[in-house]
């Protein structure tokens, strides 16, 4: 009998453990939009640039299309997507620059980046139309 109570307790020891790494027994995904070249931009200064790099890079690798069957830490299948990073800077660079001449200002940085930090930001993630 105390035999047993070990087996449970052994086995239960390694389902939680298995649960809270994380455990996927199938996960794959991939990067689309990889093939876009980054459309032409200039900086109106080194901080506008510094801006627009901080805007992509808080967005970049983010999944999309998340496809699972479990649940996030503990999943049989997952798939998703994610955004190369040219199309992510691209996504940037037409949000940033509001007049379209392709000169992004610090300005025009500045209003972008600090939209991404507001909490009702719904657009991140969110390709454009």
């Amino acid at each position: 009998m105390v035999g047993h109570a070990r087996v449970y307790l052994f086995g239960a020891t390694l389902t939680v453990l298995w649960a809270a790494g994380g455990c996927q027994l199938y996960n794959s995904g991939r990067e689309i939009r990889s093939e876009e070249q980054m459309l032409p931009v200039s900086f109106e200064n080194d901080r506008a640039k510094e801006l627009f790099l901080k805007a992509v890079q808080s967005t970049y690798g983010e999944e999309t299309n998340v496809k699972r069957v479990g649940f996030p830490r503990l999943s049989l299948y997952s798939y998703s997507e994610t955004v190369a990073w040219n199309a992510t800077c691209n996504d940037h660079i037409r949000q940033m620059d509001t007049d379209g001449d392709s000169f992004i200002t610090e300005q025009e940085a500045r209003a972008h980046y600090e939209s991404l930090l507001s909490p009702n930001h719904a657009t991140r993630g969110s390709s454009p139309s």
